[in-house]
């Protein structure tokens, strides 16, 4: 049985993230060619399973994390073309700028944060229910 106020946060994370997403995808979504597999963008009821981007955040406990425990943020593209890593890094770069910005509005008076962490990014703090 799931808390329901884990899953209320986890929905306004959700939503912050589909937000990455669309606007990923206006910006660089025509610059490669999208996975022939993978539907294009809107076809699916979560813009986590079309287009060429994949938003998401996963519960880590911070084990070996120097911030604890928290969401670590995973950005992929669905296509066979090469990426640069400057390329993607941008991208994850754009992906923490805007969780930053939306983070107090969302969360409003919690103490969040997102952080590069070992290889990734990572949003921690007061993730009290």
């Amino acid at each position: 049985m799931r808390n329901e106020r884990l899953e209320a946060f986890e929905t306004k994370l959700a939503g912050i993230l589909g937000e990455i997403d669309a606007l990923l995808e206006a910006r660089d979504g025509a610059r490669f060619r999208r996975h022939p597999a993978r539907p294009a963008e809107g076809e699916t009821s979560n813009p986590q399973y079309d287009g060429l981007f994949s938003v998401v955040a996963n519960f880590s406990a911070g084990i070996g994390s120097t911030f604890g425990p928290g969401y670590t943020l995973a950005l992929r593209a669905a296509t066979l073309a090469p990426v640069s890593d400057a390329e993607r890094e941008a991208w994850e770069a754009f992906a923490a700028d805007h969780l930053r910005k939306r983070l107090p509005e969302v969360f409003p008076g919690r103490d969040l944060s997102v952080d590069r962490d070992q290889h990734g990014w990572k949003l921690h703090g007061d993730l009290s229910l």
